[in-house]
């Protein structure tokens, strides 16, 4: 499945960036769509916390809910967060302090 292509993916990349002993940061985009409950609760408490000193986390408003986001709060995970919201008239993207709630 695509969830199972993904986890395979996230561990390839994890493995290599142990191995290669550099911090780099890692960015991930819709990080949580195509994986079931079980597989989003681990990658939110084992994989995000320790992946990077940064990891960059763009989701969808439905993705990452507020039990997740206080989950990886509590877990002092989180240095900051940010809503991009497009506005189609201006033809840019804007940014704010926060989440979609």
């Amino acid at each position: 499945s695509a969830g199972e292509k993904q986890l395979l993916a996230i561990s390839f990349l994890w493995g290599l960036a142990r191995v290669s002993g550099r911090h780099l940061p890692v960015a991930i985009d819709t990080p949580l769509g195509r994986l079931d409950s079980s597989h989003r609760q681990n990658l939110v408490e084992r994989y995000f916390p320790s992946a990077s000193h940064q990891v960059i986390l763009l989701s969808t408003d439905t993705e990452i809910g507020k039990s997740e986001v206080e989950n990886l709060r509590s877990l002092e995970a989180i240095a900051h967060d940010y809503l991009l919201k497009y506005d189609a008239q201006k033809n840019q993207t804007n940014v704010k302090k926060g989440y979609f709630w």
